[in-house]
């Protein structure tokens, strides 16, 4: 296999890669702590009876999981682009692999989102016709 040769970003690049990368560590961060927040608030549901459906709690605390989980998934991309800031050579090669991990991630949360609306409509519907 021939060895080829790849651009190396700049200093001015590099920064813009970091700021990116600390806008999905926030992000993540963010969207984790949001999804732990549901988990408490789905518990004190549960426990204090305070809403009129007993499936409030359990639906609060799934949305929250699925939050975290979520937010996790963002992780790996930031790596990967701290990591092309840190390394010398294959730049290009890094960035792809960077935006893979962002648009899977990207993916699998709309899809886990869409999943939960679905779930939470369905279980309204059935609540309101039975």
């Amino acid at each position: 296999m021939q060895q080829r040769t790849e651009h190396e970003f700049s200093v001015a690049d590099n920064e813009t890669l970091i700021g990116l990368s600390e806008g999905l560590g926030r992000f993540s961060l963010m969207v984790g702590v949001v999804g732990l927040a549901l988990v408490g608030l789905g518990i004190a549901a549960m426990v204090t009876s305070g809403y009129g459906s007993a499936i409030t709690g359990p639906s609060l605390i799934v949305l929250g999981l699925v939050a975290m989980v979520g937010g996790g998934m963002f992780l790996r991309a930031r790596t990967s682009l701290d990591w092309i800031t840190r390394t010398r050579g294959g730049d290009v090669t890094k960035l792809i692999d960077a935006l893979t991990f962002l648009d899977s991630a990207h993916g699998v949360f709309r899809i886990l989102i869409a999943a939960f609306v679905v779930a939470r409509l369905a279980s309204f519907v059935l609540t309101r016709l039975g």
